[in-house]
């Protein structure tokens, strides 16, 4: 094992220097396992090569010679402040500082004051045989003369009695340190002397008037008093530095059981035996409140072993304490470390996991929360032993904040604590700072409190973080929530939704949050206040980590509320992580996210919530759906504006029979949706209509309405939609009102006097006769075409009525002259309504647009 050591000091040394290092960093250094790496520090601690601070975790480095004030219990803790300043005393050119202890009695002034003097002997501000007078000025309270002359010293004659020149105990300690106790003892006069000394270094033993005594003395003054009430002001302010050593009971626990345990270590040493001491007997002591402090507790584990070894002298082994709680107990001999609390620390222990298997236990057969706090209140009554007052009034402190900031203003949650529900609860989070945490397995547990109460959960740990940083604090801490939350763990379960407000800037979606959350009494939204400059990939980010911690469960849905960006591609990003029903509301508002809070806390449908939101005007969009639609769906994309996919449109919804949406999108936005979506994102688009071609890796139809005028376009068309499950006669009727309206659009300018709604139907029916006569079927571009001629003819007609310039035309042939014919009869209606005639000329162009029909 030697060697082992060895390397592992030789690690320690290497790689972190004079740094204070955790064990489990140490471990992962050296290779080795964390529980024989404690067994190797321990021994090092042991041997003086390493220093230890408790703590959370407990933190460890290269033992210095000159360490200060190792000895002092509290010297890394409550004493910090105290070490430093007595530091200051000790090191500050060219002799020191005087300095005034104060404190009640028996907290260590003396142990304080013996202390400074080794500690500047050890750094050599003082030699080695510097001496250490000490005088209790209460020894001759009712005598100040003798208090003096035994100071001062005095002259030969100076009283009766004065035989000889005397040294006093001043001259003694030239060199060295005087250590006056009970400072407020002394009086006036002898104040003012000791002032003089410290200005001048020179003082006039008693019945010297012309001699000067010089001597170069540190003082350390003590009392029990208030200074400003028993001495001088002018001695006051000759000694700069005050340190206060706190009464035994406002020590942290810590320091408390370490200097219970020096008691015992001394008695084991005195006597030469082993003390086994219960925890009941270790409590006790810690709740020590007498006037005596530590004085008077180490008196009273005097009297403990004194009684203890009275009825076992004989036996190596003596037990202190009840004997029903004999496997409850420490172990203290000669060789205890006082700052070592393994073993009290494993019963504590093994009664944390115990709880944890009863509350498991609890939770997988889903018994009732009362059941679950009573488990608790009885483990924190086994425990109540650790109580440190201290800690819990620092922890009441910071959960009475986190209470109020976190889960009132934030959260909406108003919980009817007590002080001393809010006691209890901080009792119970105290426990991480006396506890191996690392020796506790709280895996499982945490698990089933997520399972069972994930919404709880997540504001719990919220909470937590605003107590402690330390993420084995917040893991240790869980059982706690159900006495915190006890009352609200059934309200905050309730919610069957996940809501998330995300706003720019510092507290826009926070402010959001905390009105509504509060109007509604519950935790409804969590909100994410984002810089200005963040991409849709970190916010996405925020959003993902919030949910995957809410577990979806069984919830029903997510609502997303935000303040500005894209609704699809947040709806997309959203959605690749979660598979629960999701609807995303852009331009948020304190109204609209007030509006969905009331029906979540309600637990409305989720359909029901979306057609609300939907209600809130077109400048809040809504998604609810993957991809442009949760219907059936046909994209109408004109190059020319919006307005001509507005048109198409409508003659679609009247034409067909609505089986599907009819979405229009401006043409930019129809080439940056499939740029940037995969095919997933059109499942449910069945084609899509534009003016011009576009080019695409998507597997989707896109049809160029004017190919559709074709044959084979509108043969591609037609199937396009009967595969959507369109009738023929209603794909006949678009195509008739797409040719009508094309044929509008292409002449309303060309046409000086007839309105082109009107001329229209007079050329459908003419185009209509034809086809009926000679039984055929025009496709749409010779029928736009004929439109087109027919209505600028009928203009013609019009203006030229009485105007005989077209050339003759005869028609030569059977066919010719059947078409002849037919045109004149088909014509007739036209003629008498506008009162003209249709010449052969124009006939003989009609001849030319339809022979290769006829």
């Amino acid at each position: 094992m030697t060697k082992s050591v060895d390397k592992v000091y030789k690690v320690i040394q290497e790689e972190y220097g004079d740094e204070w290092t955790d064990t489990k960093t140490i471990a992962d250094a050296a290779g080795l396992s964390r529980n024989v790496i404690s067994i190797y520090l321990s021994q090092l601690y042991k041997e003086g090569k390493l220093t230890k601070k408790s703590g959370r975790p407990v933190l460890w480095k290269i033992a210095k010679d000159d360490a200060p004030f190792q000895n002092l219990i509290g010297h890394s803790g409550s004493l910090k402040d105290i070490v430093k300043k007595c530091q200051e005393s000790i090191v500050y050119p060219p002799n020191g500082f005087p300095l005034i202890i104060t404190g009640p009695s028996g907290v260590g002034k003396s142990f304080l004051a013996k202390d400074i003097y080794n500690e500047a002997k050890k750094m050599k501000v003082i030699s080695d045989d510097a001496k250490f007078v000490t005088l209790n000025a209460a020894d001759y309270a009712n005598n100040p003369e003798l208090l003096s002359s035994v100071l001062f010293g005095y002259k030969k004659g100076a009283f009766t009695g004065a035989n000889e020149d005397t040294l006093g105990l001043i001259d003694q300690a030239d060199n060295g340190y005087f250590f006056l106790d009970e400072v407020h003892r002394l009086p006036k006069e002898s104040q003012e002397k000791l002032f003089s000394l410290l200005d001048l270094g020179k003082f006039y033993p008693l019945g010297e008037n012309e001699n000067a005594h010089k001597v170069n003395v540190r003082f350390i003054f003590a009392t029990t008093e208030d200074l400003d009430n028993f001495l001088l002001k002018t001695f006051v302010r000759r000694v700069p530095l005050h340190v206060s050593l706190p009464a035994f009971k406002d020590r942290p626990l810590t320091e408390r059981l370490a200097l219970i345990t020096n008691a015992f270590k001394e008695e084991a040493v005195r006597i030469d035996r082993r003390f086994y001491i219960t925890n009941k007997v270790i409590e006790e002591l810690t709740k020590n409140d007498a006037s005596g402090n530590v004085g008077a507790m180490q008196n009273e584990v005097k009297l403990l072993c004194a009684s203890a070894y009275t009825e076992n002298y004989q036996g190596k082994d003596i037990h202190i304490g009840s004997s029903s709680e004999k496997d409850n107990y420490i172990v203290i001999d000669k060789d205890t470390d006082i700052n070592d609390r393994t073993e009290s620390i494993d019963n504590e222990i093994d009664l944390i996991n115990q709880l944890h298997l009863a509350l498991k236990k609890s939770t997988s057969k889903k018994d009732t929360i009362s059941n679950q706090i009573l488990l608790l209140m009885k483990f924190l009554k086994k425990l109540d032993y650790l109580m440190d007052t201290n800690l819990i009034q620092s922890i009441s402190y910071k959960l009475k904040i986190g209470i109020e900031s976190i889960l009132n203003k934030r959260y909406g949650l108003k919980l009817q604590l007590s002080d001393a529900d809010i006691k209890q609860i901080s009792f119970g989070l105290s426990l991480y700072y006396f506890t191996d945490y690392e020796k506790v397995n709280m895996t499982e547990l945490n698990s089933d409190f997520e399972e069972l109460y994930p919404r709880t959960m997540y504001v719990y740990k919220q909470l937590l973080k605003g107590i402690s940083e330390d993420k084995d604090f917040e893991e240790f801490n869980i059982p706690w929530l159900v006495l915190l939350f006890k009352d609200k763990i059934n309200q905050i379960e309730s919610i069957q939704y996940t809501g998330i407000i995300l706003a720019h800037g510092d507290s826009t979606a926070t402010s959001i949050q905390s009105v509504v959350n509060n109007l509604c009494g519950n935790y409804i939204f969590e909100a994410f206040d984002m810089p200005i400059d963040i991409s849709i990939h970190e916010i996405n980010n925020y959003v993902q980590k919030y949910i995957r911690q809410q577990k979806d469960r069984d919830h029903k849905g997510i609502f997303v509320l935000f303040d500005m960006g894209s609704l699809t591609q947040m709806f997309s990003e959203i959605k690749k992580y979660s598979n629960c029903e999701l609807l995303v509301i852009n331009n948020v508002t304190t109204a609209t996210a007030l509006d969905v809070g009331i029906r979540i806390q309600r637990n409305d449908g989720f359909k029901e919530i979306t057609r609300a939101a939907n209600k809130f005007g077109e400048a809040c969009g809504t998604q609810y759906y993957e991809g442009l639609s949760d219907n059936s769906n046909i994209v109408v994309s004109c190059m020319s504006g919006v307005g001509l996919s507005e048109e198409i449109k409508r003659m679609m919804l009247e034409s067909l029979s609505n089986k599907f949406e009819i979405i229009t999108m401006d043409y930019k936005d129809l080439k940056q949706t499939l740029e940037n979506h995969e095919q997933k994102f059109f499942d449910k688009t069945k084609f899509v209509v534009t003016t011009t071609d576009i080019d695409t890796n998507l597997d989707i139809d896109i049809i160029n309405i004017y190919d559709i005028m074709e044959k084979d376009g509108y043969a591609r068309f037609e199937k396009l939609l009967i595969n959507s499950g369109e009738q023929k006669p209603n794909i006949e009727a678009l195509m008739n009102k797409m040719l009508k309206f094309f044929t509008i659009e292409g002449i309303k300018d060309r046409l000086q006097f007839l309105n082109p709604d009107v001329v229209i139907d007079e050329v459908q029916l003419i185009t209509q006769r034809y086809q009926e006569y000679y039984d055929i079927s025009l496709d749409g571009k010779t029928k736009l075409n004929l439109y087109m001629h027919l209505s600028l003819m009928i203009e013609r007609m019009l203006v030229n009525s009485r105007k005989q310039e077209n050339p003759s035309v005869s028609f030569e042939g059977d066919k010719e002259k059947e078409f002849y014919s037919v045109s004149k009869t088909i014509f007739k209606g036209i003629e008498l309504k506008y009162n003209f005639q249709v010449n052969d000329y124009e006939i003989s162009l009609m001849y030319q647009l339809l022979h290769f029909y006829i």
